[in-house]
């Protein structure tokens, strides 16, 4: 889902809300705009874009946010487990994968990025693959799956994740209240076959 531009008024009301959650000096109401993402696994909070055009290159930060409250998403668990502690977090069968993309990549782990693989092409390192690389790729990803776990009401999520330089088969469980625990599952390309690619 594309993002939804506040127009002036709307993103000078953001501005001044995030006062607390980020620099105050990053943003200034003549060259910053705001906008905004509904998520679908959140009831009340949705993904709030602010973005600096006075800077070459321009930069943005991203915040949780039920229009009151912002949280910044800073690469750690931080925000995503005071959201979910209100009470705001809403898992099924259909969100799930939503969620685990979302949190993935709004998390900086120690090895570095994690990415879910939803689509190859629009992985952010596909051009640094061989030919012969983004064909083994294609051939092997599978589209992600959500299994419920009968014993404890778990979500369990089947995906394909490019993790610490390497593209693996995942099983990613997700307990009720957003908690995730990411066990490799089998190696989608033999070692032979490891590269690195930049963050976008």
């Amino acid at each position: 889902m594309d993002w939804n531009r506040l127009d002036k008024i709307q993103s000078q009301g953001i501005l001044e809300q995030i006062t607390n959650a980020a620099d105050p000096a990053l943003f200034s109401r003549n060259s910053s705009e705001a906008s905004f993402k509904p998520l679908s696994f959140y009831r009340d909070y949705m993904v709030y874009r602010i973005t600096n055009y006075a800077t070459l290159p321009s930069f943005s930060l991203d915040f949780l946010s039920d229009g009151e409250s912002f949280y910044l998403l800073d690469g750690s668990p931080k925000p995503f487990e005071i959201v979910n502690a209100r009470g705001s977090l809403y898992l099924n069968e259909t969100n799930v994968i939503d969620y685990v993309e979302f949190y993935l990549a709004n998390i900086t782990a120690e090895d570095g990025d994690i990415y879910m693989i939803r689509d190859v092409q629009s992985l952010p390192f596909i051009e640094s693959l061989s030919y012969d690389q983004q064909a083994d790729l294609e051939s092997k990803h599978e589209e992600s799956q959500t299994v419920l776990d009968d014993k404890t009401g778990d979500f369990i999520a089947l995906v394909d994740l490019f993790y610490n330089g390497t593209l693996l088969k995942s099983g990613i469980t997700v307990k009720s209240n957003g908690e995730i625990d990411i066990q490799p599952r089998e190696m989608i390309m033999s070692s032979k076959s490891q590269f690195t690619g930049e963050s976008a």
